[in-house]
């Protein structure tokens, strides 16, 4: 038996901090830079095309002015009372937004119909807003798709629409209940076009010339048609309200200053033409009806007026017929020069009073009773008549023919007053009607802004590889967060298993395996066709595996003999690789090694060495084959193998016979070192079987698959069978590509 020189004591390795630094991100996050970059990129490439295949939107404003004042004028401005609490701008701007005036544009434009060429499917917008016409396509795909995708008719071409090709439509009546329903139209030769609904054909004619059918009730006039023939467009007339909806949602008011009364108004949309002709129709249609609002203001004013001039012409007219009458009854009596201050005190309050009337018959038709102005109103009238009430009583202590000839006086230059007033104010009305411009004003016309509003291609596109970038990142953190995968020595050491060797991931061992499916395997599974120690003995791996042949010595001199067994807690975590290669090393040192491959279920060693599996323990163990023919040689000279053989019905229960305990007798007599490698310890109980029968075990972990919890689990259930572990290999260690930094760096070096 070899006896392997034995290795220092080590010293206990530092507790682990379970948090995760700032420098540990990084270096993960600069581990996986190749996935970052290429998850950006694609992130990058479909935000750009979702962006670029978005519809085009332009956008036009304009500038208005709204003088705060209100919509009284002449008399009732004059007699509004109270303070005003309504704001005439804020008024105007909900004019602005109503059916009223978006219903009037909608109409004049006839906005209610909507055109959508048809484009190639997922990439026809992409196309098109790139400038691709027509002429193009035929070099797009492939004669054998184009058929497919671009179905062209027997006589017309495809009925796709590219760029450059637009059609315009000035007049589409359709029948009652058809409203939002769609057609297509379809251009023919010549600049002719067939209209089409739920395939049946119902309009054909030529541009410039309208065509109806009567009896239908279609109405049709195409004003502009640039297309190829064959190409087609979806027509729909919707109804006005969903028209006036949709120049809602496109329309914008935005203030310009604080309590400037300027507003700039912003119209998007699609169509760079449609939306300028829109906002100034809008902002023409907007100021028409603010004249024609004041304009009706001074029409309802002077009709009041009209109203009131005859009837106080005709009380004017009577109180002057009592005055006169009563004074030639009285021999013309005079008033004393108390009493005539007296009057002019009364005739004034009266003539408030009056105005009072006119007004309040105004305000009710305007406002509540409970309104500010109308509470002001009724509570100037009642001082007035308070007033009034005081001058009665004086009055009653005149003498009766002059109280009677007060009266009379009262009577006649109040009705004259409000006479002569009234007839003003008619002529005042009559002024303002004739100049009448409203409180609003247009300061800039309509006029389309350059560039697009929409999409932001750029801006579009680095966010979506900004957002690519983060989510990536984000599950990266989020999974060395959670994961509580064995990443360290350290670990492996608080478990009570001392670590024998650390193996890098190595990337020539990588191109040494491929991938197969086993018969009645849902999972297909990593085999090695060659010995990387023997293929590239110079490999950092193959290193660490010099350094674990060495580390094995205190191990095997402890142990009642010179066998070793390689396990693992779960599949894929790479023991037979560490097996295979451990012998191969081990007999490049010049010891002879029998490796064995002990996983009768699904073992492959017998791959590594260009071998059949077919004539191995399996049969050995059944008494069908000696051991001689069992024992294979190989072309590292030293090292024999035996291969699992047929796959048996009952492995463990062969591996419990006395004739596998014999054979490893036999065995360990012949050779230095007899390595058995072995299924997984949580899958099957081979392992707690031929641990029995080997001196060491060892128990191979996979960096970054295997938990803690397993490893626990693994070491439970050998040694609940008697067997107890020497230690672990911790395999696969993933070495940073930049520095060697973090938890696991300080323990991989190379040296060329």
């Amino acid at each position: 038996m070899t006896i392997f020189p034995a290795p220092p004591a080590a010293s206990p390795a530092p507790q682990e901090s379970s948090d995760i630094s700032l420098r540990k991100l990084v270096g993960m996050l600069f581990d996986h830079k190749w996935l970052i970059m290429m998850v950006t990129l694609v992130a990058i490439l479909i935000g750009y095309f979702h962006s670029s295949s978005q519809p085009r939107i332009y956008q036009a404003d304009a500038l208005i002015q709204i003088e705060n004042r209100g919509a009284m004028l002449g008399l009732l401005e004059s007699l509004a009372v109270g303070e005003q609490t309504g704001n005439p701008t804020a008024a105007e701007l909900e004019i602005l937004q109503s059916r009223m005036v978006l219903g009037e544009t909608a109409d004049r434009l006839d906005l209610a119909i909507r055109i959508e060429p048809r484009r190639l499917p997922l990439i026809g917008d992409f196309l098109v807003n790139h400038g691709f016409t027509h002429e193009g396509y035929e070099g797009l795909v492939p004669d054998f798709l184009r058929s497919r995708w671009f179905e062209p008719s027997e006589e017309l071409g495809s009925p796709y629409v590219w760029s450059q090709e637009s059609l315009r439509v000035s007049r589409f009546d359709v029948p009652e209940g058809r409203e939002g329903r769609g057609h297509i139209l379809r251009v023919t030769e010549n600049g002719g076009y067939e209209l089409l609904h739920e395939g049946q054909l119902v309009l054909t004619g030529r541009v410039g010339e309208t065509v109806q059918d009567e009896v239908r009730g279609y109405r049709l006039f195409v004003s502009q048609l640039e297309a190829h023939p064959g190409a087609e467009f979806h027509l729909y007339r919707v109804s006005r309200l969903a028209a006036i909806r949709q120049l809602q949602g496109r329309f914008l008011i935005q203030p310009r200053g604080q309590d400037s009364g300027v507003y700039q108004l912003t119209l998007s949309g699609t169509d760079r033409e449609q939306i300028q002709e829109s906002l100034d129709t809008l902002t023409g249609v907007f100021l028409t009806q603010n004249v024609q609002r004041q304009s009706e203001e001074a029409e309802k004013q002077i009709a009041f007026l009209n109203e009131q001039i005859p009837q106080v012409n005709e009380q004017l007219t009577e109180a002057e017929n009592q005055l006169n009458e009563y004074r030639s009854q009285r021999d013309s009596v005079d008033l004393t020069f108390e009493t005539q201050n007296l009057l002019s005190s009364l005739v004034a309050v009266d003539n408030q009073l009056t105005e009072l009337a006119l007004a309040e018959s105004d305000l009710a038709e305007r406002y509540r009773p409970t309104h500010p102005n109308y509470q002001a109103l009724l509570r100037k009238r009642s001082q007035l008549q308070a007033e009034r009430e005081r001058l009665d009583a004086q009055i009653g202590d005149l003498p009766e023919t002059q109280q009677e000839v007060l009266r009379l006086t009262r009577d006649t230059q109040v009705n004259q007053q409000v006479y002569v007033q009234l007839l003003n104010q008619r002529q005042e009305m009559r002024l303002v009607k004739a100049g009448t411009v409203g409180n609003v004003r247009i300061l800039d016309a309509a006029m389309l802004q350059p560039g697009l509003v929409s999409p932001r291609i750029s801006l579009t596109t680095a966010i979506s590889g900004l957002i690519g970038a983060l989510l990536v990142s984000m599950v990266l953190v989020l999974r060395l967060l959670m994961t509580r995968a064995i990443k360290s020595p350290d670990q492996l050491e608080e478990l009570g298993l001392p670590v024998y060797a650390a193996l890098p991931e190595s990337a020539e061992q990588s191109k040494l395996t491929r991938r197969i499916r086993p018969r009645h395997a849902k999972k297909s599974q990593e085999i090695f066709r060659r010995l990387l120690a023997m293929e590239n003995p110079s490999e950092i791996a193959v290193e660490s595996l010099r350094g674990l042949r060495t580390s094995l010595y205190f191990a095997m001199l402890e142990a009642g003999d010179n066998r070793l067994m390689i396990t693992g807690a779960s599949p894929a975590v790479g023991k037979s690789f560490v097996a295979a290669n451990l012998a191969a090393v081990c007999a490049q040192a010049g010891q002879r090694v029998l490796l064995v491959d002990a996983d009768m279920r699904r073992g492959h060693l017998h791959h590594a060495f260009g071998g059949q599996s077919e004539g191995g323990l399996s049969e050995l163990l059944a008494q069908r084959i000696e051991p001689e023919e069992a024992i294979r040689h190989t072309d590292l000279e030293g090292l024999h193998y035996v291969s699992r053989g047929t796959v048996p019905p009952n492995p463990s229960e062969l591996l419990m016979q006395r004739s596998f305990h014999a054979f490893l007798e036999s065995m360990s007599s012949r050779y230095d070192l007899v390595v058995l490698d072995t299924p997984p310890v949580l899958a099957v109980t081979d392992a707690a079987v031929v641990g029995k029968l080997a001196g060491t075990s060892l128990l191979v972990v996979r960096f970054g698959t295997n938990p803690p919890a397993e490893i626990k689990a693994a070491k439970r259930r050998l040694e609940s069978a008697g067997v107890r572990l020497k230690g672990a290999i911790l395999n696969g260690v993933e070495k940073p590509t930049k520095n060697r930094y973090g938890h696991y760096g300080s323990y991989l070096y190379a040296y060329r």
